[in-house]
């Protein structure tokens, strides 16, 4: 059950909730939580695929033909939510996004496939810096979104980040090609990466040289790696860390 606010939890939430739990697949749970709320429309992109780690796995309640335009023109590369949501930490409104000249091109084109004026986006990352992105949208007024908004911003960010395990389960199956690192080893990682050693990485971390190692180790250990520079390499091919 849900934890949300506790005896708080409003009967919209408790019942979008639980069915997103049961929702068998990415695609039906955004069904679920657009019908819930009200909404035109709800997609979810899942970046950083292992295998190629340069597509992207996306799930719409959007119309077969429009997911398919979108990904045959290549869209991803200019739609302006992706860019920057992929690139930010926090909940956006769409008119915060900059929009190119291409970028324009692009949402023409959205909206003549049913894209809603207004549009609202959640950032997701995991545990392995994985990233995803919750968006949903709707013709709402520019007034009554903001109010929507105002007043579902939590519930939305909370059963949003339901989705990435069901997504996971779709692209990997029951196996979970990434590690489970901690926060700390993937900050050792990084470091480690960027020339660092032990002592270095303690005082920038403001832990002892002994943790350092231990992280360093463990982080070794789960990446299959035989020395800290091969695991450092394989935690970059598999976007756990970034320089």
């Amino acid at each position: 059950m849900p934890t949300h606010n506790d005896d708080l939890t409003s009967p919209l939430y408790a019942a979008c909730y639980t069915a997103i739990v049961d929702c068998p697949s990415v695609e039906e749970a955004g069904h679920v939580l657009r019908d819930h709320y009200g909404l035109d429309h709800a997609t979810y992109h899942h970046g950083q695929t292992v295998g190629d780690v340069d597509s992207f796995y996306v799930r719409s309640t959007y119309s077969d033909t429009w997911v398919a335009r979108y990904i045959r023109r290549g869209y991803i590369r200019v739609d302006p939510v992706v860019c920057e949501g992929f690139a930010r930490q926090l909940p956006f409104d769409w008119r915060e996004v900059t929009l190119t000249p291409e970028a324009h091109d692009f949402m023409a084109d959205a909206q003549a496939f049913g894209l809603g004026g207004s549009g609202y986006s959640i950032p997701l990352i995991d545990k392995n810096v994985r990233r995803a992105l919750f968006s949903i949208n709707s013709r709402m007024p520019l007034d009554e979104w903001d109010d929507f908004i105002r007043k579902h911003a939590t519930d939305l960010a909370e059963l949003a980040g339901r989705i990435p395990r069901k997504a996971i389960a779709e692209i990997y199956g029951d196996t979970d090609p990434l590690p489970q690192l901690d926060p700390r080893a993937i900050e050792c990682l990084t470091w480690a990466a960027r020339g660092k050693e032990y002592k270095a990485i303690a005082a920038i971390l403001g832990i002892s040289d002994t943790t350092v190692r231990d992280y360093l180790t463990t982080a070794r250990l789960k990446l299959d790696s035989a020395t800290i520079a091969q695991a450092v390499a394989k935690a970059i091919s598999l976007r756990l860390i970034k320089l």
